[in-house]
């Protein structure tokens, strides 16, 4: 009867748990709705400020061309060049109008030849650009003056307000947009007024030219999100109660299993779920490949490939990471021994291994194992000790790494320069190779302090006659610069990301002739 209790009592406890996570995406759906809305809408009115302030870059672009093809028709008479005038106006896109002057006097222009007229300076923001309500051919048609200054003379390129408009038109669904210069601002139906969008009120967006003196801007009501939540929550609004559902069974479920995560490694094991995945390391002179990293993977048959991060750590906590380095030893032995002719001269396989590797002398027959594997063509063992647990010297370290040594076992401290116990690691054991963490390579090039680090640990590496491997390399930039410095090794996905065995070997033909 107390047991029968108990289970009634855990039955309710599960239940109340999953409704209770049940509704958690119903409580959370109408804030992700809300600021999915918010986002969507925002995005597309930025999106159409950033159109709009390019389509108006490249009309400006065309009145800079035309004022640069008449610079040589300064300070001459104008009917000497009125006619350079006009064929701008009609080879170059979007140009109307094209005057010269001198000072603030216009003396000449395309439509009618020499002229006297007076300019206002003032009316053009940055001396370049000016947005008028008309011109004497066109009074009811807003357009655009752009103004490129040559010493004491300057060239006028008027463009028609037709363009502008149906850049606005065209762009201005949902939100309308505005093109100000200075203080003036056109609208799409043509209007043209001082009365601005202030920048601090509700919903104000603007995307400035960095190459002229204008910006586009609009302003995105409260109205519009309510008008689109349909638009952009219809996904959640048919998700989250699907979620709902999931959630509430699968919390009901979980609560009922009695696997533990440890339970669930010791499984994986079982049943060999953990796999290697190769990434190359390459020759810091010339990038051919000298060896790899084996990474460990695991496909799990319900959930897919895991990354390590997911499971070393518990891994190690719980003493298993000791027989599935084991297991990811013997698959790649089993797979490269019969390839060993096609491996590069001098190859090596590199293992990570941790505290709990160091606390018996079994690695030292999972060495000897691998390295008489390839005896008929001999290969090079890297071990390369993380930092996630301390590795504590005792009798049974020394004696460990001793025995290491002798079999000719190479060691690396990986992530140099990012733990606390690297240093300790260097003087402590013989160590063959430094590994250059990847957060410092990243930065080599914009990152002074970075690569003062990369400099010194380079200097480090060369005054105690070790061997460099520089991790995370992406670029050419930063390979360039490792190279440069003379680093012996480089891994990184600019040579090549992790991979399966299968891949690995297929592609070893190509990197035959590389050594080590």
């Amino acid at each position: 009867m107390p047991f029968r209790r108990l289970r009634v009592r855990q039955f309710y406890v599960r239940l109340v748990c999953a409704l209770l996570a049940g509704l958690l995406p119903m409580v959370l759906g109408l804030a992700i709705i809300v600021w999915q809305t918010a986002t969507g809408v925002r995005q597309d009115a930025v999106a159409r400020l950033q159109h709009a302030r390019l389509m108006f870059d490249r009309t400006l672009d065309n009145a800079q061309v035309a004022a640069s093809a008449l610079r040589g028709s300064l300070d001459k008479p104008c009917l000497e060049v009125v006619q350079g005038l006009r064929d701008q106006v009609a080879t170059v896109p979007d140009v109307r109008s094209v005057n010269l002057a001198e000072g603030t006097t216009i003396y000449c222009t395309s439509l009618y030849g020499p002229v006297s007229g007076e300019i206002r300076l003032g009316d053009y923001a940055d001396g370049k650009l000016d947005l008028m309500k008309g011109n004497p051919v066109t009074p009811n048609r807003p357009l655009i003056v752009y103004r490129e200054e040559i010493g004491a003379f300057s060239v006028l390129v008027g463009i028609d307000g037709y363009y502008l408009l149906n850049i606005l038109d065209m762009l201005s669904r949902n939100s309308p947009l505005g093109l100000v210069v200075g203080q003036e601002m056109l609208l799409r139906d043509s209007q043209l007024t001082d009365k601005l969008i202030p920048p601090g009120s509700q919903g104000y967006l603007e995307e400035r030219s960095t190459r002229y003196p204008f910006k586009v801007v609009t302003r995105v009501s409260v109205g519009e999100y309510r008008a689109h939540i349909w638009d952009y929550s219809k996904v959640g609004i048919i998700v989250y109660p699907l979620l709902s559902v999931l959630f509430g069974v699968g919390i009901f479920w979980l609560m009922g299993r009695s696997t533990s995560p440890t339970q669930e490694l010791k499984r994986a094991l079982d049943q060999q779920e953990f796999i290697p995945y190769l990434q190359p390391v390459v020759t810091g002179d010339d990038a051919h490949w000298s060896g790899c990293e084996v990474l460990m993977r695991w496909q799990h048959p319900r959930q897919g490939m895991i990354s390590p991060d997911r499971f070393i750590p518990l891994a190690e906590d719980s003493g298993l990471i000791v027989p599935m380095t084991r297991l990811l030893m013997a698959q790649v032995r089993e797979a490269f021994a019969p390839l060993a002719d096609k491996l590069p001269r001098g190859f090596h396989f590199g293992f990570n291994i941790s505290a709990s590797h160091c606390k018996d002398l079994s690695l030292v027959d999972d060495c000897r194992d691998f390295i008489y594997a390839f005896r008929d063509n001999p290969i090079k063992l890297v071990l390369e000790l993380t930092e996630r647990e301390l590795i504590v010297a005792d009798e049974v370290t020394d004696r460990l790494f001793a025995e290491l040594h002798q079999l000719g076992v190479f060691i690396a401290i990986d992530d140099f320069g990012t733990g606390h116990s690297s240093l300790t690691y260097l003087q402590t054991f013989q160590v063959d190779f430094l590994k250059i963490d990847q957060s410092f390579v990243g930065m080599i090039g914009s990152d002074a302090l970075s690569s003062h680090i990369v400099e010194n640990v380079i200097d480090l590496a060369t005054r105690l006659g070790l061997l460099l491997v520089a991790e995370g390399v992406e670029t050419q930039v930063q390979a360039d610069y490792l190279k440069a410095r003379k680093v012996d090794f480089q891994q990184g996905y600019l040579y090549g990301r992790p991979m399966p065995m299968t891949v690995f070997a297929s592609q070893l033909p190509a990197q035959k002739g590389s050594s080590a």
